[in-house]
């Protein structure tokens, strides 16, 4: 589906969100090794090698309860029908995958009409963000007017994997940021609500809190011994 262009919401605090439980969704973010530069994909998870990496973003985010509108009351999005674009995704990368000296800056790969950006967190690991610059670019959860089928994208990353991680699972948290449309009503601005699907590895069916924040296994890889 696509979004008008509104202004963001001042808070989401202000919006009272209640409903039921949705199905939790059977896939999930995974990761594809890359083609190096001598054409194999062996080297994607290779110590000292071209560490080219892939994460598949294969369907939009879902709701675990309905989204009521402020003002009206009515139901605005439901959970057991409604996905939505994702607009942003994020990947979180270990100090691991940093070098041996956890210093070494993950390249991302360019996505037309999409922004990058890189931040070094407190705990040496670094997240890199791709978000769409308008609805137009923004990953849609199907083609427009099929409601049976989904899209699927690959945002590529150069990482570095260090000596310890040889033989080793390697896990990188990521997150897809979706916007729910708040239509406008007397005495109420419209906006749009953020929902996320967050795969921080909470292991199938253990999300039980209902915050439209999805929750499941991180994607994840072995390198090779």
């Amino acid at each position: 589906m696509r979004f008008s262009k509104r202004a963001a919401i001042a808070t989401t605090a202000a919006l009272s969100l209640i409903g039921t439980l949705a199905a939790p969704s059977s896939a999930h973010v995974s990761i594809v090794p890359g083609v190096s530069a001598a054409g194999n994909t062996t080297d994607a998870l290779t110590v000292g090698r071209n560490n080219t990496i892939n994460f598949r973003v294969g369907h939009g985010c879902s709701l675990e309860k309905d989204i009521i509108h402020p003002k009206t009351g009515k139901i605005v999005a439901t959970a057991a029908l409604d996905k939505f674009d994702t607009l942003a995704f994020s990947v979180t990368v270990p100090v691991t995958a940093l070098g041996e000296t956890g210093s070494t800056m993950p390249r991302p790969e360019f996505v037309p009409g999409w922004r990058t950006t890189s931040k070094k967190n407190a705990d040496g690991t670094v997240t890199v963000k791709w978000r769409a610059i308008s609805d137009d670019f923004a990953l849609p959860n199907g083609p427009e007017g099929d409601t049976g089928a989904t899209m699927f994208y690959d945002f590529g990353l150069r990482v570095a994997f260090s000596n310890a991680t040889r033989g080793q699972r390697v896990s990188f948290v990521a997150q897809q940021t979706c916007l729910v449309d708040i239509p406008k009503a007397r005495g109420f601005k419209a906006g749009r609500l953020p929902v996320y699907e967050t795969w921080d590895g909470t292991p199938d069916g253990a999300d039980t809190v209902l915050d439209n924040n999805g929750r499941g296994p991180a994607p994840s890889v072995t390198v090779n011994p």
